[in-house]
């Protein structure tokens, strides 16, 4: 399973199941630290959730639901303004 793979099943676990033992041991095996507060990591996996290509969109709209929930909104938004590619 790669990398990308990995991932998108341990989110959609999290979304879905309210499991987050995926994304933990996912975190762990790829050293990627997880906030201490549980809803600033569970909004940050809900809002990265928008942005995976694989995941059905019934999990993106489950997550979206779940981030506004938490208070937080379910878009990464640039601080300053709008990103451009320029």
């Amino acid at each position: 399973m790669t990398f990308v793979e990995e991932r998108d099943k341990a989110f959609i676990k999290a979304v879905v199941e309210d499991d987050w033992s995926a994304v933990r041991k996912y975190s762990k095996k790829y050293n990627v630290p997880i906030p201490p507060d549980k809803d600033v990591m569970k909004a940050g996996i809900y809002k990265a959730v928008q942005y995976c290509t694989n995941i059905p969109d019934d999990v993106k709209a489950l997550a979206m639901k779940k981030c506004f929930k938490l208070g937080f909104t379910p878009f990464i938004e640039v601080m300053g303004g709008t990103q451009h590619d320029d």
